[in-house]
């Protein structure tokens, strides 16, 4: 940017706070916080939870564009996944907190409000949402489970980056203050803010209407939390194509970027498992890999003057 638009830019934001427009003056240096251009963190989520995932993520970040990923240490592979970050050190490790969908990595006696009859988590976030709505966890309990992951991520062997969670319950307000708290004590940085913002793409279909509303919902509650006032990117994306970031739709997102600012992009690439969990949620994590390797993605990131970084780089 040259010296004519940087001065014009100082006499806006000057004429916007001297008006004690305060909104648009922020709105405005938001914008232009990053004049170089756009910063984009690439992040695999649910590194642990099986085999195959775990090697779809290490492709996408040897052959493709990942810089990042989060490990599940409750996970049936988070031993496997351990190794294969030893093996790729510039692969940028933060631990994706886990309430749901598992079972604790501490005693079901001490966590007792966070499992079921089989000691298991809520099996998904809205079951775990109604019951912290109705007050039936215990924040005690919360931070000991959580706790525990961190710590047991980190007597692995791993460095970790950031902090972000399964289904995203960390953005629910009682778990984001632990979770920060958690962040504090361990001097992790970076905290996930899951909140993405619309783009007319997620109006062309009507199919996506249940995904654009979990989307909103998720928006809301972030809106919420203490998420927004900590450490994270200045955006982030990949929650209304979770599961389906394909070639075409991962073009549509990168295309649809800012022209500065740093973007955390979230993606769930894996290897082919006919049993696994990506084939019970519906997700298409062999055609995520391929889209995350291809070329196109990378001239088209090219392009556009996009910065690839990892957690670490914040």
């Amino acid at each position: 940017m040259g010296a004519h638009h940087r001065c014009s830019d100082d006499a806006e934001l000057s004429r916007l706070q001297a008006l004690g427009v305060r909104a648009r003056a922020a709105a405005f240096e938001q914008d232009h916080v990053n004049a170089a251009g756009t910063r984009l963190i690439v992040n695999a989520d649910d590194f642990g939870l099986s085999p195959a995932i775990n090697r779809g993520i290490v492709a996408a970040h040897r052959d493709g564009i990942v810089t990042s990923a989060s490990v599940m240490v409750n996970g049936p592979a988070f031993e496997h996944a351990v190794a294969l970050a030893k093996e790729n050190p510039t692969l940028d490790i933060g631990v994706h907190l886990t309430l749901t969908g598992l079972g604790p990595i501490t005693s079901p006696d001490t966590v007792s409000s966070l499992v079921d009859e089989n000691l298991r988590f809520a099996p998904h976030a809205l079951d775990f949402a109604r019951r912290y709505a109705r007050g039936s966890l215990v924040a005690a309990e919360v931070r000991t489970e959580l706790d525990a992951q961190i710590r047991l991520a980190r007597a692995h062997g791993l460095s970790i980056s950031h902090l972000d969670s399964h289904q995203h319950v960390h953005a629910l307000p009682g778990i984001a203050r632990i979770v920060a708290d958690l962040a504090s004590a361990h001097a992790i940085r970076v905290i996930r803010y899951p909140c993405e913002r619309l783009h007319a793409y997620m109006f062309k279909s009507l199919g996506s209407a249940r995904r654009l509303a979990e989307q909103l919902a998720l928006n809301a509650v972030c809106t919420l939390s203490a998420l927004r006032r900590l450490g994270h990117p200045d955006r982030f994306v990949g929650f209304y194509f979770g599961g389906r970031l394909t070639q075409g739709n991962l073009e549509t997102v990168l295309r649809s970027l800012p022209t500065r600012g740093t973007i955390e992009l979230m993606c769930h690439p894996a290897e082919a498992e006919p049993d696994g969990p990506q084939r019970q949620w519906g997700y298409a994590g062999p055609a995520e890999g391929e889209a995350l390797a291809a070329a196109r993605i990378r001239e088209l990131i090219h392009a556009r003057g996009i910065e690839l970084i990892g957690q670490r780089d914040l």
